[in-house]
């Protein structure tokens, strides 16, 4: 009985060793197999080498990812060179990337330009995601959007329309103005203004070297993929050869010294400002030399600089090509026109300025902007995610380092979400629709992204379009120049990163006539 009783805990033992070394076998074989063999998204036909790329030329990328969706789906996977894009395309897969699957989609991916116009990776918006990211993203929201900021901001808004209107008021009747201009001009103001306070026109009129608005132009052709990234072993001798390289040194150059101007202008007046009188400036200095702070803490010149350029890049073009869609929107619409004026002159009556109060009753208005943003967003593909580690989407497997564009363009226009008129400009769809916002739980518009990325800008800017579009629309009628429809406008797309109109807008206006 002993010798069965330690012949039966042998083979006991044995058959749990045995059972556990099948398991573990096993377990490893399914997760080799797994890894060999991923469950990809569907992929369109590529080439060698260039992979999908010459499927993306000679169109606008949101338009030519939207082309492609429509017949391999909502999640696509695209090889473009060397990299690995995932393609989204609808508002439910959007939710996935941006909500469900956000701790591990929220990095961006490196590129030649992004690194060197942000000092190598110290700033916001292009930045990696990490702990140092964290740490810029929190001082650019609450120093330059939040509640410490609004009362300059807002002072600063309405001297800028004030301004503009003056403008509109001495031009030569009957013709037309550059409205375009005027918006470039609010856009670049109330950045500007915020950021290295409210003299910083003399400044810039002393600098030498292309303007700030040539310098932004450039930024927006460069930030596309260069060959660099996306053929590493040819196309740093390819950039090299073609002169993008140098283009891109000579511009990084150019804003480099734009920004360090201010800096050290800022410099001589740390700790002599009222806290009402500093600007985002002077507040980023002052992070940089507080003596206490832990070396952590302690803000570098080159971190300032990196945030002042993302507000650069990611403030002042989009803000006014949506002023510019909006307003072009409106006046190709004359009974949205009519609406939208009645509403904004029985809210405010008769009165010599609007302010922020009656803008805030303005309902029909707010929509019109909501509208303006579901089929215009100023970044048609947002900026690029990249995926830290596996993930699904889909029910896909996503790769590490995959990038990720989300198509917000079409996700606007899916007629599936806005029905059959999703490409028509309709701001009363919104009126039953209260739930739908620029980030709603169910993502059926994405102007401003989501999850841990999303713009900064997600409360500020449309406030800042609001009033604006309010403003022109109180003080004058307006009509297209050489006695054209206004349904006729054109409304001509351009551009990749930041899709604008293509033509400026030019308007004749009307000083209203009140009757009594």
């Amino acid at each position: 009985m002993e010798i069965f009783s330690i012949f039966s805990s042998w083979l006991l033992t044995a058959v749990l060793v045995l059972s556990m070394f099948l398991i573990c076998r096993y377990t490893l074989k399914s997760n080799r197999s797994s890894m060999v063999s991923p469950k990809l998204p569907p992929n369109p036909p590529k080439l060698p080498i260039i992979g999908n790329l010459h499927q993306l030329l000679g169109k606008p990328r949101h338009l030519a990812f939207s082309q492609l969706s429509q017949e391999y789906g909502p999640v696509m996977l695209l090889n473009i060179g060397t990299r690995s894009c995932l393609i989204i395309s609808s508002s439910a897969m959007a939710m996935q990337v941006l909500k469900d699957q956000d701790q591990i989609l929220c990095s961006r991916p490196i590129s030649k330009t992004t690194k060197l116009l942000t000092y190598n990776y110290v700033d916001a918006a292009f930045s990696p995601h990490s702990n140092h990211w964290r740490k810029m993203r929190k001082v650019l929201v609450s120093e330059f959007v939040g509640p410490k900021r609004a009362r300059l901001t807002n002072h600063v808004l309405l001297t800028e329309v004030e301004i503009m209107l003056r403008s509109i008021s001495l031009h030569p009747s009957n013709s037309a103005v550059n409205i375009t201009e005027l918006f470039l001009a609010i856009a670049k103001a109330m950045i500007c203004k915020v950021a290295f306070g409210s003299n910083y026109r003399k400044r810039e009129q002393l600098l030498k070297g292309p303007s700030l608005e040539v310098m932004l132009d450039e930024v927006m052709e460069l930030l596309d993929p260069s060959l660099s990234d996306l053929f590493p072993w040819l196309g740093p001798i390819i950039d090299q050869i073609s002169g993008r390289n140098h283009m891109l040194e000579k511009l990084f150059s150019n804003l480099d010294a734009y920004i360090q101007t201010y800096v050290d202008d800022h410099h001589n007046h740390i700790g002599k400002v009222d806290d009402d009188d500093k600007d985002f400036l002077h507040t980023l200095l002052e992070l940089s030399s507080i003596e206490n702070a832990s070396h952590d803490d302690r803000f570098t010149i080159e971190e300032i600089k990196a945030l002042i350029m993302d507000i650069f890049i990611g403030g002042i073009d989009t803000t006014f090509a949506t002023m510019v869609w909006a307003m072009s929107e409106i006046i190709r619409s004359p009974r949205v026109m009519q609406k939208v004026q009645s509403e904004i002159r029985n809210c405010a009556g008769r009165k010599q300025k609007l302010d922020e109060m009656d803008v805030s009753k303005m309902t029909y208005l707010k929509i019109v902007v909501k509208e303006t943003l579901r089929l215009h967003p100023p970044a048609a593909l947002l900026l690029p995610h990249e995926s830290l580690s596996h993930c699904q989407v889909g029910g896909y497997d996503v790769l590490p380092e995959t990038m990720v564009f989300i198509n917000g363009w079409v996700i606007g226009r899916d007629p599936s979400t806005w029905g059959e008129n999703a490409s028509e400009f309709y701001p009363e769809r919104f009126e039953n629709l209260d739930q739908v916002e620029f980030r709603g739980v169910n993502y059926d518009m994405v102007p401003f992204g989501g999850g841990r990325r999303t713009c900064p800008a997600i409360k500020t800017a449309p406030a800042t379009i609001e009033f604006t579009i309010a403003n022109l629309l109180y003080s004058y009628d307006w009509k297209i120049p050489g006695g054209e429809k206004n349904e006729d406008l054109n409304m001509l797309e351009e551009g990749s990163l930041l899709v604008r109109k293509k033509l400026p807008l030019f308007l004749v206006p009307t000083k209203h006539n009140w009757e009594d």
